[in-house]
């Protein structure tokens, strides 16, 4: 799809027309410093300030020698509709992406994260180009924008750095509310730790020990908790030694299947085309899946059918052009909770009464029969 496709798409919602100042990209955390090989987020926001917005496009800019870009995650983004998915190219050092608000928005919230692995050390700038932010004025009027880039910076781990072993990859989705965690402990250290949503939240410096009698084995586990990105964060205090920096682990968690959608058949160029778009609100949409099964003349799956599913993109190119399949929609979200959404088409709606009138008439017609047999028993028995 275009980008003029794409405007043109956006300004046919219903919107009223409004005029502001300047809208702001800007990126959180800013300028941290990460360890060589580890993985990080960093969040990209806007603040419209006095503008209400329908669109946003923009690249964003890396050192490809230094970093590389692992996902893209756009589950809690204030972009409902997007032209594609924010494309990543570690080749080029970049990631792309158009999106829109229908309706249109006001306010100060994320766009994406961007989660990047620390691939050697070095300085390394974020910087926005191609930014283009169009007003909710009916006229596709740009917006001015204010681009705030970021440095950060990545260094060697230390000598004692602590290797902390989690349940999951800490760059996956997992569908479970427990988070276990080891590692190995240094004999006559301390160690401080806390689980937080703040990935800059620092552990005290005051021991934690496991309560009662338990023994310290390195090893916490965390159950019962809610949908969100979690840091678990570790210092270690060897004797006559200082606190160590801090090490973090994080656990992306995502319980809940994507919110309920309704696909559509339309025509384009004379074809019918299936047309679908679900939302995921914590880890977003990985992809989409389409089955398409043929009924029997008694309504139901053929016998032996096996109920094929193909991942697909929308718009999708239905095989079964006559429309006489019942179509099978399933949305998956990056943690593999899955969401299913099912189309009868009116073909196979019309042919369903049919299929009754005649289940009910050979139904009366057996029962007929039965009630015959019956009263002839009955009538030699009396002989």
């Amino acid at each position: 799809m275009s980008k003029i496709l794409f405007t043109i798409i956006f300004l046919s919602f219903l919107i009223v027309p409004f005029v502001g100042n300047a809208s702001t990209l800007y990126f959180l955390p800013q300028g941290e410093e990460y360890l060589e090989s580890d993985t990080f987020i960093k969040n990209l926001y806007i603040d419209t300030e006095e503008s209400k917005i329908n669109t946003i496009e923009s690249k964003i800019n890396f050192n490809q020698d230094i970093l590389e870009a692992v996902d893209v995650i756009t589950g809690d983004s204030v972009i409902e509709l997007w032209v594609g998915e924010p494309a990543i190219s570690n080749k080029n050092g970049s990631v792309e992406f158009i999106g829109g608000i229908p309706g249109g928005y006001d306010g100060n919230d994320i766009i994406l994260k961007i989660i990047f692995k620390a691939k050697k050390t070095g300085n390394c700038n974020l910087y926005l180009s191609d930014t283009k932010i169009l007003l909710n004025d009916g006229k596709a009027t740009e917006d001015k924008t204010n681009l705030l880039n970021d440095s950060l910076t990545i260094i060697e781990k230390p000598d004692s750095f602590i290797e902390i072993k989690s349940n999951p990859d800490e760059n996956k989705w997992i569908k479970s509310d427990t988070l276990s965690l080891q590692w190995d402990l240094v004999d006559e250290a301390d160690y401080s730790y806390t689980l937080s949503r703040d990935p800059l939240v620092e552990p005290d410096e005051i021991p934690d020990k496991p309560e009662g009698e338990l023994v310290w084995m390195g090893n916490m586990s965390y159950e019962g908790l809610q949908d969100d990105i979690y840091y678990f964060h570790l210092k270690q205090k060897l004797p006559n030694e200082n606190w160590s920096p801090k090490i973090t682990a994080r656990v992306m968690i995502d319980t809940t299947s994507p919110e309920e959608f309704t696909p559509q058949i339309t025509d384009i160029e004379e074809k019918k085309y299936l047309v679908f778009t679900a939302k995921d609100t914590v880890s977003g949409i990985s992809h989409y899946e389409v089955s398409q099964t043929s009924l029997s003349w008694l309504g139901n799956i053929k016998p032996g059918q096996e109920i094929k599913w193909k991942t697909v993109k929308s718009p999708y190119l239905l095989k079964d052009q006559s429309l006489k399949s019942v179509i099978k929609v399933k949305a998956v979200d990056k943690a593999g909770n899955e969401r299913l959404a099912e189309i009868v088409p009116p073909s196979v709606l019309k042919f369903l009464p049919c299929q009754i009138v005649f289940l009910i008439l050979i139904g009366s017609i057996i029962i007929i029969l039965i009630i015959r047999k019956l009263f002839l028993n009955r009538k030699r028995y009396k002989k």
